[in-house]
């Protein structure tokens, strides 16, 4: 008898998520950004360009 598939270690449903500072929406953990998840504000580089300007 065969054993049963592992489970997958991450889905999606079980990822870290952030909301866009930009656009307000939730995006979740991309392994790209496993070393620097901490620091990411932007879910996308169109967002990053776009992002509001600070008030001085």
């Amino acid at each position: 008898m065969a054993a049963p598939a592992p489970t997958p270690r991450y889905t999606k449903s079980t990822l870290p998520t952030k909301v866009c500072a930009t656009c307000g929406r939730p995006f979740a953990w991309r392994k790209k950004w496993a070393r620097s998840w901490d620091e990411v504000k932007y879910c996308g580089e169109k967002c990053q360009r776009n992002r509001p300007k600070a008030a001085d």
